[in-house]
C-alpha cells in the first residue's frame, strides 16, 4: 500500500509538472516574441519542439512502461525536466533554448505519457479507478495554475521567470520516486522494437518539418519532407506488422471503440490547444490586457475540468459513455463559435462565459472517453492503450500550436501584414478567422461521437 501511495504521489506531481511547464510557457510567449523579436510562428516553437519529441517518443516509453522499472523511468524523466527546465530560464539564445526543449520533451513524454500505464500495471485493480481520476485532476491543475502563477512571474521579472516554476514540484516528485520500492516483473520474452522507435520517431518529425519548416524555406522543401514522411510512416507500418514484439500493436485500431476515442482526442486536443495557444495574443495584444488578467481568464477552463472531472463518472453511469462524449464534443464546438465572436468591445462576462462552456466539455470529453476507448481492450493490452491515447493527445497538442500559429501568420499575410505592423482591428479578424476554423474542426469530432458502439459494462 506504501508503495502505492509513493507512486500515485510520483505519477500526479509528474502530470501536474508537465502541463503546468506548457500552460505557463504559453502565457509567456507574446513577451518572449517580443524579446527575440521573431514572429509568432517562429517562437511557437519553444512549445512545438518539446511536444515533438514528447509526440514522437510517446509510443517508446509506453513500450518501456512494461518491460522497465518505473522507479528508473521516473527518477531520469524528473531529473532530466529539472535539469532542462532550469536551463531554459537561464539561457538567452533562442537556438540554444530550443536544443534544451527538443530533450526536455524525452523527460515530457516519460513523466506525463506513461502514467495511465502505470496505474493500470502497479496500482492495484480496485484502487485503479480512483487513482486515474486523481491523476485526471493532477493534469488539470498544471494546466489550471500555470497560467495564474507564470502571468504573475511574467509580469513582476520576466519571460524566463516561468521556466523556474517546477523546480521545487520536480525535487518533491524525486523524493516520492526514490521512496517507491516495487519490483519490476522481468519477462525475458519481451524484446524493444529499436527499428520501430526510430521509424516513428523519424516519421513525426519529418512530417512536423514539412509543415513548419518547409513552409519558412519554400514549397519544394515542404513536398520533400512531405514524401520523407510518408516513406518513414509506411516503412514503420511494415516493421509493425513483421515485429514479434512491436512498439504499435496494430490490432487494437480494429476495435471501434478504440480507434474512434484516440482520433476523438486528437481532433479535442487540436482544437483545444490550437486555441489555447492564441488566446494570450487576443488578450494582450487584441485587447491589451495584461499578463495577470490573461492568466486569470486562461485558468478558468482547466479549473471548470478540474472541478468537474470527478462527477463525470456519475454522468456516465447515468446515460453512458457515449452520451457523455457526445456532450462534451457538442460543448467544446459551443465554446469555439463563442470564441469566433470575440471582438474589441466583447465583455469580460461573454469571455468568461466562453471559457466556462469550453471547461464544462473538457470536464465531461476526457474522462468518458478515456473510460470508452481503454474499455475496449483487453487486460494485455491497457499499456498500449495508454500510449496510443497520450500519443494521440500529444499530436493534438503539437499539430493545434502548428496549424492555428500557421493559420493566424498566413491570414496576415495575405493582406500584406504581420504581427508587427498589423492594427487591432487586423489582428482580432485574424484570430476569429482562426476560431472559425477550430469550431468547423470541432464539429467534425461531434459527427464521429455518433459512431461509438454502446459500451460494454464489465
Amino acid at each position: 500500500m506504501q508503495n502505492e501511495k509513493a507512486l500515485n504521489w510520483a505519477i500526479n506531481i509528474a502530470a501536474l509538472v508537465v502541463l503546468m511547464d506548457l500552460s505557463a510557457v504559453n502565457i509567456a510567449l507574446p513577451e518572449m516574441r517580443s524579446y527575440f523579436g521573431f514572429s509568432v510562428s517562429i517562437i511557437s516553437l519553444v512549445l512545438m519542439i518539446s511536444m515533438l519529441t514528447a509526440t514522437s517518443s510517446a509510443l517508446i516509453m509506453g513500450k518501456i512502461s512494461q518491460i522497465a522499472s518505473p522507479k528508473k523511468i521516473l527518477i531520469i524523466g524528473f531529473t532530466v525536466f529539472g535539469i532542462t527546465t532550469f536551463l531554459s530560464g537561464i539561457i538567452r539564445d533562442f537556438n540554444i533554448l530550443l536544443a534544451i526543449r527538443f530533450i526536455q520533451g524525452f523527460a515530457e513524454a516519460a513523466l506525463y505519457v506513461i502514467g495511465p500505464a502505470l496505474i493500470k500495471r502497479y496500482i492495484s485493480p480496485e484502487n485503479q479507478a480512483s487513482a486515474y481520476g486523481r491523476w485526471m485532476m493532477s493534469t488539470g491543475i498544471g494546466i489550471s495554475i500555470g497560467p495564474l502563477i507564470g502571468g504573475f512571474l511574467v509580469s513582476l521579472f520576466s519571460w524566463s521567470a516561468v521556466f523556474f516554476i517546477n523546480v521545487p514540484f520536480i525535487v518533491l516528485g524525486l523524493w516520492f520516486s526514490f521512496k517507491f520500492k516495487h519490483e519490476t516483473i522481468k519477462n525475458e520474452k519481451q524484446k524493444f522494437d529499436i527499428i520501430g522507435a526510430v521509424l516513428s520517431f523519424a516519421f513525426l518529425a519529418s512530417l512536423i518539418a514539412a509543415v513548419n519548416i518547409g513552409k519558412q524555406i519554400g514549397g519544394s522543401i515542404a513536398w520533400a519532407f512531405l514524401l520523407a514522411s510518408l516513406f518513414f510512416f509506411m516503412t514503420f507500418l511494415y516493421n509493425e506488422k513483421k515485429c514479434a514484439f512491436p512498439i504499435l500493436q496494430l490490432s487494437i485500431f480494429k476495435l471501434r471503440n478504440f480507434w474512434l476515442a484516440s482520433f476523438g482526442f486528437l481532433l479535442f486536443f487540436t482544437v483545444n490547444v490550437g486555441s489555447r495557444f492564441l488566446r494570450p495574443f487576443y488578450f494582450e495584444e487584441g485587447r491589451s490586457f495584461g499578463p495577470e488578467l490573461s492568466g486569470l481568464l486562461m485558468v478558468i477552463s482547466p479549473a471548470i475540468m478540474v472541478i468537474l472531472s470527478p462527477f463525470t463518472g456519475n454522468f456516465q453511469r447515468l446515460m453512458g459513455a457515449k452520451r457523455v462524449v457526445l456532450l462534451g464534443n457538442l460543448f467544446l464546438f459551443i465554446s469555439m463559435l463563442m470564441f469566433s465572436f470575440w471582438s474589441q468591445s466583447s465583455s469580460l462576462l461573454f469571455l468568461v462565459f466562453s471559457m466556462t462552456i469550453l471547461g464544462i466539455g473538457m470536464g465531461l470529453f476526457y474522462p468518458a472517453a478515456t473510460n470508452i476507448g481503454m474499455q475496449a481492450l483487453a487486460r494485455e493490452n491497457y499499456g498500449m492503450g495508454s500510449a496510443v491515447i497520450s500519443s494521440a493527445k500529444s499530436m493534438g497538442k503539437l499539430v493545434g500550436v502548428l496549424v492555428f500559429a500557421l493559420m493566424f501568420s498566413s491570414f496576415l499575410q495575405n493582406y500584406n501584414l504581420n504581427i508587427e505592423t498589423a492594427s487591432i482591428p487586423d489582428r482580432i479578424l485574424a484570430i476569429q478567422y482562426v476560431f472559425r476554423f477550430a469550431a468547423g474542426l470541432s464539429f467534425v469530432g461531434l459527427l464521429f461521437s455518433f459512431f461509438f458502439h454502446k459500451e460494454n459494462r464489465d
